[in-house]
């Protein structure tokens, strides 16, 4: 405001000075004098706010924040300072002409420069300038961190009394300020003078511009015959990395400030001469590591400009926008010199193909080191290997500025307004840097964009592929220049009325873009296959399609992976992502058809592409035309169908596509293995389908090899009959298993679901089933199935089984013994390891006498002929049994054994003589013509005599007439 108040005062500046500096103000007899004061902008310190300039050319700083602000940070910020101290003092400047002991009247401070007007004499006075020495100061830096500030200085006389001294130009606005407190007189890519000061005297105005160390460079270069022990002076003052990108500097400048020939015929020497070797850093004694390469300084110096160029745009949003549109982030005034610098840098290097000297090139000493290095080719390898990427960051840099450029003359937003929402989100803030290093796709979306964009509006994109490819050609290749011709096609071909002008013109895109397949984005080959579909074209569609996949995968890496089964994190999973995107194309158009697939028309589509071919199979299964899978191309859809991962689907269709095409044998196999599956979720009746339909085929395949009747065939029927013979005893065992498990469900037993997930052996089904579970029925199936000779075991699962029966009070006592005996035996006969004749017949002779109440005559001969035992083995069981239980012929075994031979006797003469025997039920077995007819009529004549013996009249007289009956027929 108008008001001032006292916040501090100093008494005692110079004493604080001597304090800090016991140097101050020593060498003059002037007393201590306050010259000027400068206020220092925030921008350029946190802490400092004052610069007192004294007499004797020393600065006192003086900071209005405490200590531990100054130190530690979080400064108040209040308007009301909260110290006033001096907390540095720097000598006055020192070196080259400036004078000993200074008499300042005058002086300037501001951005790190000072002048200090010096009473040179009566009439003239001298300026002396200071500045840091940004290089000096680097270099200390690097080896001692805490180092010192270092100063240039030097002294110009004016003449005159000095009045007042000024920088020419604008104030400086806050945000250059800041700037300034990281900038360097170093780092600059500007060849001009940046600063300039005018020197007000009583006889004029003197301007004086501060050289900085490319200015100095430009001026001893500009010197008529410059002297290698000047160029290495100022090498060593400033650096080798320095030096050379101060040449860059001078030879990549603008008309206006471009240096003479000689000054840039000079810069390319020191670049070519000076600019040093790549070699072999020297390791530490005790260094593990591998030995570093240090490249040129020529190589560090083109990396420091180029970071230089690109620094001011390098962080900056390239593209901005508020979610609707985009536009250019950059100035254009800033992306146009950045742009302009880029493309001189390149044509510089263009221009100088030998940028990478060879060893030839370098002086004798240099070419002896590296000669008597064995590491030398690996220092220049690396060397051109990080010359070639610092290349084409240049070259993808100058392009993104162009790009960005073009986009912004063609109305980036409106061009932006066609993006999807989520683009425009993923594409706005993008920075500079990372729109040359990592977004190179955002680039080809917005080329995209503006090609469409012509497109809409009918405007010829003939000029706009051009420029691009011109001025982006990295982002614009000559691919891109076919794809937008062939899509220009493509519009024209909608747009024309005559039908043969439009094929001729779908042609000329088909051609053109299938000689870019490789390089077609997906979405791209979407949007011209839709246009080729809207002109009627389904060849050109599959041909266009088939042909991306085909040249995006040469290899055909695609069909391997698929082959294996898509095995996960493999590497060529990209490749079959990539040729599944273009077939979509095809399916899709074919969902889109009104008719119905039909063999002629799928025949049509291109057959070289095994995977094509596989992708359309299965296009097929989901649309429900498996039938006409078998009219395509037999070989392929054979393997198809033998293809991991197995389906129950693709087993069914592969043994039907076997048997419609003849092979039976193959057809049984594939029957069999999915039977036999375990990795198939099929229940236990489907999988005995499977063994019944493989036997089939098995037996027809037999049958047609044995028809050909040559030595191969023969060869060839054995092994299938080793597959049928397999594939019987399969089925055996998995009907045991059918049987087990309905017992199981019957019972609601929870194993019953496992014995529907693969077929069991017979061990697996006694140990983990039968036995545990009492299945008593099932363990003789097993025996039978087996053939496994346990007589013992075998004798107590019947004595068990028809014991179980027996005692039941609601079945029928004997009759529901013989029922379920023979009904099992029928099942179980011949098997003598299950249903052996004699033990069965001495089991129920034990039954039938502990019930004789029920007991009829015949009843065991009935039961084991209703077991479909024939008569001949029923006869050898009861004489058998007979001699082994009838120790005592009047025993109540003896007469039953006897009844039960002449009821036997009287059945086999019904069977086979004139009449059927009452014995014989309904559903007993045709008759058999094997009785041993002499040993029955003896074994008759024997029961006879016992009878007599033991006087049993009734039994004697029937014995006799089974006897008389026998002699009669026979």
């Amino acid at each position: 405001g108008a008001e001032f108040v006292l916040a501090h005062h100093h008494r005692s500046i110079g004493s604080a000075a001597a304090l800090l500096c016991p140097q101050f103000n020593e060498g003059t007899d002037a007393p201590f004098e306050i010259v000027s004061l400068h206020v220092i902008p925030r921008g350029e310190s946190r802490a400092l706010a004052l610069v007192a300039v004294t007499g004797g050319g020393s600065r006192v700083y003086f900071s209005t924040e405490a200590r531990a602000q100054r130190l530690y940070g979080g400064g108040t910020g209040a308007a009301r300072p909260a110290a006033f101290e001096v907390v540095h003092v720097r000598l006055a400047p020192e070196g080259g002409a400036v004078p000993r002991a200074l008499r300042v009247h005058a002086a300037f401070c501001g951005g790190g420069t000072a002048l200090l007007a010096h009473a040179w004499s009566e009439d003239h006075d001298a300026v002396v300038g200071a500045a840091p020495a940004s290089a000096q100061i680097a270099a200390r830096a690097a080896r001692q961190p805490r180092a010192g500030l270092v100063e240039l200085a030097s002294a110009a006389r004016v003449e005159g009394r000095t009045w007042a001294v000024a920088e020419l130009g604008a104030a400086p606005t806050r945000s250059e300020l800041d700037a300034a407190r990281t900038r360097n007189d170093l780092a600059t890519v500007d060849p001009r003078p940046t600063r300039a000061f005018a020197v007000l005297t009583n006889a004029g105005v003197t301007v004086l511009e501060q050289q900085r160390p490319v200015d100095m460079l430009r001026a001893l270069l500009a010197q008529p015959a410059v002297a290698d022990a000047q160029l290495r002076a100022f090498v060593g003052a400033h650096g080798l990395d320095e030096t050379c990108a101060m040449c860059f500097t001078l030879l990549c400048a603008d008309g206006a400030a471009r240096a003479g020939m000689h000054v840039q015929g000079a810069a390319r020497r020191v670049l070519f001469e000076l600019g040093g070797v790549p070699r072999v850093a020297a390791a530490p004694a005790f260094a593990a590591a591998a030995a570093r390469v240090e490249l040129s300084g020529r190589h560090d110096g083109l990396a420091l400009y180029l970071a230089r160029v690109l620094q001011p745009v390098w962080a900056q949003a390239a593209l901005a926008g508020d979610g609707a549109r985009l536009r250019v982030g950059i100035a254009p005034a800033a992306l146009a010199a950045v742009q302009e610098r880029l493309r001189r840098l390149q044509r510089f290097i263009g221009d100088n193909q030998r940028f990478v000297p060879d060893q030839l090139n370098q002086p004798a000493a240099a070419n002896q080191a590296l000669k008597q290095s064995h590491d030398a080719a690996r220092c220049w390898q690396a060397e051109a290997a990080s010359l070639a990427a610092l290349y084409e960051l240049l070259v993808h840099a100058a392009e993104a500025a162009a790009f960005l450029g073009l986009l912004a003359d063609f109305n980036l937003p409106a061009v932006s307004a066609a993006l999807a929402p989520e683009q425009r989100q993923a594409l706005a803030g993008t920075p500079f840097g990372r729109l040359v290093c990592g977004e190179r796709a955002a680039c080809r979306e917005l080329i995209v964009a503006l090609i469409a964009s012509q497109l809409r509006q009918h405007v010829s994109i003939a000029s706009l592929s051009d420029v691009l490819s011109q001025r982006c050609a990295s982002l614009f290749s000559v691919a891109d220049v076919a794809l937008y011709k062939a899509l220009e096609a493509l519009h024209a071909a909608q747009a024309c009325d005559e039908g043969g002008e439009a094929a001729a013109l779908a042609r000329e895109a088909l051609g053109l873009l299938t000689g870019i397949a490789a390089s077609l984005p997906v979405a791209q080959l979407r949007d011209a296959c839709a246009a080729f579909e809207a002109l009627a074209q389904p060849g050109a569609v599959a041909a266009l399609a088939l042909a991306c996949a085909a040249q995006a995968d040469p290899q055909d890496a695609a069909l391997a992976f698929w082959r294996d089964g898509a095995p996960a994190g493999d590497a060529r999973e990209a490749a079959y992502r990539r040729r599944v995107a273009c077939y979509r194309c095809v399916l899709d158009m074919l969902d889109r058809r009104d008719a119905a697939p039909d063999a002629r028309f799928l025949q049509q589509l291109p057959r070289d592409d095994a995977l094509f071919q596989f992708a359309l199979f299965d296009w097929l299964l989901e649309r429900g035309h498996a039938a006409l899978l078998f009219q395509m191309h037999a070989p392929l859809v054979e393997q198809y169908l033998l293809v991991e991962p197995r389906t129950p689907e693709k087993g069914d269709m592969l043994w039907h596509f076997f048997v419609h095409a003849g092979q039976c044998g193959k057809a049984a196999c594939v029957l069999r293995e999915l039977a036999c599956a375990r990795d198939l979720d099929l229940a236990l009746a489907r999988r005995i389908e499977y063994l019944s339909l493989a036997i089939s085929n098995a037996k027809v395949a037999v049958d047609a090899v044995r028809t050909r009747g040559a030595l191969p065939a023969e060869h060839e029927a054995d092994g299938l009959g080793a597959l049928l013979r397999e594939c019987e005893d399969q089925l055996e065992i998995a009907q045991v298993q059918l049987e087990i498990q309905q017992q199981l469900r019957a019972q609601d037993a929870p194993e019953a679901p496992a014995l529907d997930r693969r077929l069991y052996t017979v061990s697996e089904l006694y140990d983990r089933f039968a036995e545990p579970l009492r299945l008593w029925d099932a363990m003789l199936l097993i025996f039978r199935a087996s053939n496994h000779d346990d007589a013992e075991l075998v004798a107590d699962i019947w004595l068990t089984i028809l014991r179980t029966v027996l005692d039941d009070a609601q079945r029928t006592g004997l009759m529901a013994v013989g029922s379920k005996v023979a009904q099992l035996g029928a099942r179980l006969h011949p098997s003598a390891a299950a249903f052996p004749p004699p033990l069965i017949a001495g089991i129920l002779l034990d039954l039938a006498l502990e019930r004789a109440s029920e007991y009829t005559p015949g009843f065991i001969g009935c039961t084991l002929l209703q077991a479909r035992v024939p008569h001949a083995a029923v006869f050898d069981a009861l004489s058998a049994l007979y001699a082994k239980r009838a120790s005592q012929p009047g025993s109540a075994a003896a007469e039953l054994l006897a009844r039960e031979v002449a009821a036997l006797a009287t059945s086999w003469v019904d069977a086979n003589g004139l009449a059927r025997s009452p014995l014989d039920s309904p559903g007993s077995p045709p008759p058999d013509e094997s009785l041993p007819v002499m040993d029955v009529d003896s074994a008759l004549s024997q029961y006879i005599i016992n009878a007599t013996l033991n006087n049993n009249i009734d039994l004697k007289n029937e014995l006799q007439r089974v006897q008389s009956r026998l002699r009669q027929i026979f």
